[in-house]
């Protein structure tokens, strides 16, 4: 009866894949394209994004970079 019983996995929501749903399909590719990017510095790229009212912390972006976020696990 019980052999399947398991700890549930809990999947955070990753603030980037957050914040690009909530885009057009362009900009969230743009978006992606950078965040992925390892040209642009976690921080510059915070700034950058900032600037346009797009809040993403260097942490966030970086997490989502090395794949530690939960769109990776899904």
């Amino acid at each position: 009866m019980l052999e399947d019983l398991s700890l549930p996995v809990k999947l955070y929501s990753c603030r980037v894949r957050t914040v690009r749903e909530e885009m057009s399909k362009a900009d969230a590719a743009i978006l992606e394209d950078a965040v992925m990017n390892p040209a642009w510095p976690c921080k510059t790229l915070q700034n950058e994004l900032l600037k346009r009212e797009i809040k993403l912390s260097d942490t966030v972006i970086k997490n989502h970079r090395e794949k530690r976020c939960s769109c990776w696990k899904i």
